[in-house]
C-alpha cells in the first residue's frame, strides 16, 4: 500500500467513525414531546440522500475511473492529488447521507425510523467505496 493510499484509507475510516458518532448521539439524546409533523421535510431529506447516493457512484466513475482502469499512476504527484481529491468527494457525498439522517433524526425528535435508514445507507455506501489497493491498477 502506497502512502497516498494509506492517507485516503485513514480519511475513509475517520468518516466511517463519524457515522457511528451520529448514531450514538441520536440514540442517547433525550427529546421533548413531538411538536409537529415533519413529513414534507423528511421527503426533501430523502430526495437529497437519494441524489447524493447516485451522484457518489457517478463521480467515482468520473474522478477515479482512470485509476481503476490503470490509465493513471499514483507515482505522479499531480495524479496523487487527483486521487485524494476524488476519493474525498466520493466519501463526502456518502457520509453526507448520514449527516442528512442526523438532521432528520433531530427534526423528528429522535425517532429511529427517521435516521437509522440514512445512517445505514451511508455506511453501506462507505463500504462500497472503500479504497482498497486492489481496486486500483498500476499504470504500465
Amino acid at each position: 500500500m502506497k502512502p497516498v493510499q494509506l492517507t485516503v484509507f485513514i480519511i475513509w475510516g475517520a468518516l466511517c467513525s463519524s457515522l457511528l458518532v451520529y448514531a450514538g448521539m441520536l440514540s442517547s439524546m433525550t427529546f421533548g414531546p413531538a411538536k409537529a409533523d415533519v413529513t414534507s421535510t423528511g421527503m426533501v431529506v430523502a430526495l437529497g440522500a437519494g441524489s447524493a447516493s447516485a451522484l457518489s457512484f457517478l463521480l467515482r466513475k468520473m474522478l477515479l475511473g482512470d485509476f481503476t482502469a490503470g490509465r493513471l499512476s499514483l507515482d505522479d504527484p499531480a495524479n496523487r492529488s487527483r486521487f485524494v481529491a476524488g476519493n474525498i468527494v466520493v466519501f463526502a457525498l456518502s457520509e453526507g447521507v448520514g449527516a442528512l439522517g442526523f438532521i432528520n433524526g433531530i427534526m423528528s425528535n429522535g425517532r429511529g425510523d427517521a435516521w437509522v435508514p440514512y445512517i445505514g445507507l451511508a455506511f453501506i455506501l462507505m463500504l462500497l467505496h472503500i479504497p482498497l489497493p486492489s481496486r486500483f491498477r498500476s499504470a504500465s
